[in-house]
């Protein structure tokens, strides 16, 4: 008896017969289409040949062995979740390509896991016909990776939401924020250290939405932008916070001391309205300081007179744009913080030329350690 799959290839096998002898039979040119035709008759007719012999693959009735391991017996490749991921990762890297390369190797990232966890899932449902030992087999193969990165992806989300969240909060209001939603979370916690009877799919419900809540807080945040913040006040000549004011931001609460510092090239005081230099191996004070050229100089000043003061280098003048017809300068000068009697500051310069060798120069190329508010203290600085 013909089994379904039979017939089919043998009708198949008459027809193609039945259009070779057609096809020859009506054309006198060469005999490359009939050759075609009569390969594809040969062909059909093989694979007749093969489907009568295995008759559709199907298993006797008495072959109880056969009706168990058959392909038809087995069960049915569960869904997968890992081909739309991969191909949404696909999607994502021409969007990558216009918004920037961090996105692309998001995308590229989550093309790889998708592709190791599909194979690895595939590999498993196939590994033998008992469900159970699949699962446990794809399980410790894939736990030891997958449980590191959710957890470190997880609180990486965490961290970026509450800091999102913290910056968009203005500041008075952030420590109670923090501390409300730690309060809640330990509330939380408690609640279901006590109650053991409360069923794991209501914690868990409860978890994704609070993990939701804060992930969606997060990203709205992030997209309204942070609060504005006030730019602190730095000691800068140019932003002209290095005079004799000491009203400054900068200036308020000035540390009185500072760490022992090694390599100082020199300790500058101010005493009695005058500038003195010690440097480590000369004796004596000095009312010249020799620095080197093109290198850090680690330079500490202290203020033992009452009142506030800084120490502000000059450095004399530097061209700003070498290219231009007319040659512009600005002055080069650093200073310190406003310190109080007995306070100590810390500042590192660097002399990217050489000073005057006239004496009589003017006064704004001149090389010098100065106090704003104390004309009398003055240091000069040699630079070879």
């Amino acid at each position: 008896m013909f089994t379904t799959g039979s017939k089919l290839f043998l009708g198949a096998t008459v027809l193609s017969f039945a259009g070779t002898l057609i096809y020859g039979a009506s054309q006198d040119g060469g005999p490359v289409g009939t050759l075609g035709l009569f390969t594809v008759t040969v062909v059909f007719a093989f694979l007749t040949g093969i489907n009568f012999y295995v008759r559709d693959s199907n298993v006797s009735a008495m072959d109880t062995d056969g009706i168990e391991s058959s392909p038809a017996a087995r069960v049915a490749p569960a869904r997968s979740m890992w081909p739309l991921i991969g191909g949404a990762g696909v999607a994502v890297v021409p969007v990558g390509l216009i918004a920037g390369k961090a996105i692309v190797w998001v995308a590229v990232i989550v093309i790889l896991i998708a592709t190791v966890e599909w194979m690895v899932q595939s590999w498993s449902e196939g590994a033998s016909g008992d469900l159970a030992y699949n699962r446990d087999i794809r399980r410790r193969i894939l736990h030891p990776l997958e449980l590191p990165l959710l957890g470190a992806v997880g609180l990486g989300l965490i961290i970026f939401s509450f800091s999102r969240i913290m910056l968009r909060l203005p500041s008075a209001a952030g420590a109670i924020v923090f501390g409300g939603i730690a309060a809640g979370v330990l509330l939380f916690g408690s609640l279901i250290a006590t109650k053991r009877t409360v069923a794991r799919s209501l914690v868990g419900a409860l978890c994704t939405i609070g993990a939701l809540g804060l992930v969606g807080a997060g990203v709205a945040s992030a997209v309204a932008g942070s609060r504005h913040v006030e730019k602190h006040e730095i000691p800068s000549f140019e932003e002209g916070t290095c005079g004799a004011d000491t009203s400054g931001e900068s200036d308020e609460d000035t540390s009185r001391a500072i760490a022992a510092k090694s390599n100082l090239a020199a300790t500058i005081t101010l005493e009695h309205g005058e500038l003195h230099a010690q440097v480590t191996g000369v004796p004596g004070d000095l009312d010249t300081v020799t620095l080197p050229r093109s290198t850090d100089s680690f330079i500490r000043f202290r203020n033992k007179d009452d009142g506030k003061y800084r120490l502000v280098v000059n450095l004399g003048k530097e061209v700003v744009d070498p290219k231009a017809d007319t040659p512009t300068y600005r002055e080069v000068k650093e200073c310190t913080q406003a310190i109080g009697e007995g306070g100590s500051q810390f500042i590192i310069i660097k002399a990217a030329v050489p000073s005057p060798t006239d004496p009589n120069a003017p006064a704004d190329e001149q090389f010098s350690f100065t106090v704003p508010g104390v004309d009398t203290a003055v240091l000069r600085i040699v630079v070879p």
